[in-house]
């Protein structure tokens, strides 16, 4: 067997008993889920007289809604993923592991690749109970699948963010504190209103948020149809933001298990 045959084996594995670990626990799921599901459900009755406003185009505030808690969620998905990683290392069990003839980075790769999926599934539930209360998806079947692709991707990208805290410090608290900080990266952005009625500063950074780019595509997606310069802006912000974080996982991976 090949180096990457050996490596995609052992990713296969790994990853399979990640996600078994994930979804026999209820409360991993169904937490992440609340959050969004709740500003969902409220948050488009609570404010839905706010599309009054011309920045709005006249749409629903359900439909305006839905994508950025499709895009929440995915977040929310991997915004702990490295819990897991922790546990074991604590235990005891990554050393196991690492005695065991598996590939030290396919260790790493079984817990990020279920992420892509996690993301992706956790992200459709939103959709999914978007378009029962009345959103639209005017791409259908085809917008719901590259949906999905892009939230995947978004999860896997941002997962960095937990990990590169978890390795680094080998703590949980400091894990939850940099995750935590993670959320005004998703507020300062058009999750729930559009640029034109930010204020000036909070402007400047959401042309630069990748949420943000991620957030259009999906409502355009949802609303318009097919806009491939979105859909190109919001890919290659992953690409970008996946590459610098992804990295930096790998250099404290490799520091935690040296």
């Amino acid at each position: 067997m090949n180096t990457l045959s050996a490596f995609a084996y052992d990713t296969w594995w790994l990853g399979r008993r990640t996600s078994r670990r994930f979804i026999r626990v209820p409360s991993n799921w169904l937490s992440i889920l609340f959050f969004p599901l709740i500003q969902l459900l409220v948050f488009s009755q609570l404010y839905k007289d706010i599309v009054q406003l011309p920045a709005f185009g006249g749409q629903s505030y359900l439909a305006y809604l839905a994508p950025g808690q499709v895009v929440f969620a995915s977040f929310l998905a991997v915004g702990w993923a490295a819990y897991g990683l922790l546990v074991e290392y604590r235990s005891g069990y990554l050393d196991k592991l690492r005695a065991m003839p598996i590939g030290r980075f396919s260790i790493l790769a079984g817990e990020m690749v279920p992420l892509f999926f996690e993301a992706a599934a956790l992200a459709g539930v939103l959709l999914i109970v978007s378009l029962l209360l009345g959103a639209t998806l005017v791409t259908g079947i085809g917008g719901f699948l590259l949906i999905l692709a892009l939230s995947g991707l978004f999860g896997l990208a941002f997962a960095g963010v937990s990990f590169i805290a978890a390795l680094l410090t080998k703590s949980e608290q400091a894990a939850s504190a940099i995750s935590l900080l993670m959320f005004p990266v998703v507020f300062v952005s058009t999750a729930f209103v559009p640029r034109a009625v930010m204020p000036g500063w909070m402007q400047a950074v959401n042309d630069w948020n990748p949420v943000t780019f991620q957030i259009e595509a999906i409502r355009k997606l949802m609303v318009v149809g097919y806009d491939w310069a979105a859909i190109g802006k919001a890919a290659l912000s992953l690409l970008i933001v996946g590459a610098i974080l992804q990295a930096l996982t790998l250099v404290a991976f490799r520091r935690l298990t040296h």
